[in-house]
């Protein structure tokens, strides 16, 4: 745990650390929920994630999600229909699991987010990764895991 720690110190002072935009939330940052408790996901994972605006209608992604010994990074270009923490989205990247191996996967997703209040965001979405072999089937074929994220903005 104190390794992911570090790892999302050293990620948020990255993204904190370029230039703000017009707006007043760039930055989110936050947890899947689903993710602590899903038994597929090796019992539940600790999960952070952070989000930076690079305009009005994308975004870059950064998820963070430790348990044990399996690390994984996944890094996301994420494209609004609406816009900046409103409306349907995509999200397109690349995940890293660093204690397996060193193979770099895809990742995609299409979800729904919304802020219901002015610091708070919530995202519901369903994640394609491919790369890893299944869980359950142990193939390698896509797989496709939900999210519900809770995020606070500044």
């Amino acid at each position: 745990m104190k390794n992911l720690l570090r790892a999302c110190t050293l990620v948020a002072a990255f993204i904190t650390s370029g230039t703000a935009t017009a707006a007043a939330t760039d930055y989110a940052i936050g947890t899947d929920l689903i993710r602590w408790f899903d038994p597929v996901q090796d019992g539940g994972m600790a999960s952070l994630t952070f989000q930076k605006a690079l305009g009005r209608e994308d975004a870059l992604f950064v998820d963070l999600a430790q348990k044990d010994s399996r690390t994984t990074v996944g890094i996301d270009y994420k494209v609004y229909n609406q816009r900046y923490y409103y409306g349907s989205f995509f999200q397109i990247g690349g995940l890293l699991d660093i204690q397996n191996s060193t193979r770099l996967y895809v990742e995609g997703a299409m979800g729904y987010e919304f802020s219901p209040s002015q610091n708070w965001v919530v995202s519901g979405d369903v994640q394609m990764v491919f790369g890893p072999r299944h869980p359950v089937t142990e193939k390698e074929e896509p797989w496709f895991v939900p999210r519900l994220r809770v995020m606070y903005a500044f």
